[in-house]
């Protein structure tokens, strides 16, 4: 089921999944995706999930169905109350699965309205092992202020790389939107989200992330340092899952079967 929801007069989209012995009082479980890609990522483990829960997957502002930010904004702040006009939506409060930079969003609405939020799972954060922000790369920033966003598009997307060779290729569903959404990401996005720091003390003392998880094949790669600095800072376990920094996507059905231990914990 397809909805919307508004906020500062940007329109975000929404898919719902709900199994058929779902109830409609069933806990809700809203996925926020990371970088260059739209809330289909999560198609694969929402379905997975919804024989539990009422998962929403939404289109961060700028991706996918979502409108361009109405106001110019594109802050972490901003998201922030994206997702929680998505929880409110779908009833506060809720369980929230978040992927790479979606972590960002789901830390910086645990800052500003922890209360929203039921339970949080957090897929490889985008920190350092400092637990700061990855840093953006001067020459990338100034190809996106040259208006060259493709060109700095393919060199970041160049240097992610994904070590997993059983991933599969881009769905019809993610290439349908996927020049907008990267190139969406680096031209609005990446100087803001890869300096953010999060407001490590007061999440932690939310006590609402209940696990970061790592993905089995990321463990020599400078990812698994930033889980395991966000699980120390935030007082909670790391949980390791298969597949590599995409395996939410990758092995849907093994990582909602650890995602789903986590939530019932």
């Amino acid at each position: 089921m397809d909805f919307t929801v508004e906020n500062a007069g940007t329109t975000i989209a929404c898919r719902e999944y709900a199994g058929p012995d779902v109830s409609s009082d069933a806990p809700a479980l809203v996925c926020v995706h990371g970088a260059c890609v739209d809330g289909t990522f999560f198609d694969g483990i929402a379905h997975e999930l919804a024989c539990g829960y009422r998962v929403i997957a939404y289109d961060r502002r700028g991706c996918g169905e979502s409108d361009d930010a109405a106001d110019g904004r594109y802050d972490l702040a901003v998201q922030a109350a994206d997702l929680r006009a998505v929880i409110q939506h779908a009833g506060a409060p809720a369980n929230v699965l978040a992927h790479s930079a979606g972590t960002l969003v789901a830390l910086e609405l645990l800052h500003a309205d922890a209360a929203a939020v039921s339970s949080a799972v957090l897929h490889e954060p985008a920190v350092t092992g400092e637990g700061v922000g990855l840093g953006a790369a001067p020459v990338l920033l100034e190809m996106v202020a040259a208006g060259k966003v493709s060109r700095a598009l393919r060199v970041f997307l160049g240097a992610i790389g994904d070590p997993d060779p059983e991933a599969p290729g881009i769905t019809k569903a993610e290439a349908k939107h996927a020049m907008r959404n990267g190139r969406g990401f680096m031209a609005n996005e990446y100087g803001l989200v890869m300096t953010y720091g999060p407001d490590w003390d007061r999440v932690r003392a939310s006590k609402t992330v209940a696990a970061v998880c790592l993905g089995e094949l990321s463990a020599d790669t400078s990812r698994a340092a930033g889980a395991r600095a966000a699980a120390e800072l935030l007082g909670c376990p790391v949980v390791t899952i298969p597949g590599a920094h995409n395996g939410l996507r990758d092995r849907p059905v093994a990582a909602a079967n650890a995602v789903r231990a986590i939530l019932s914990r």
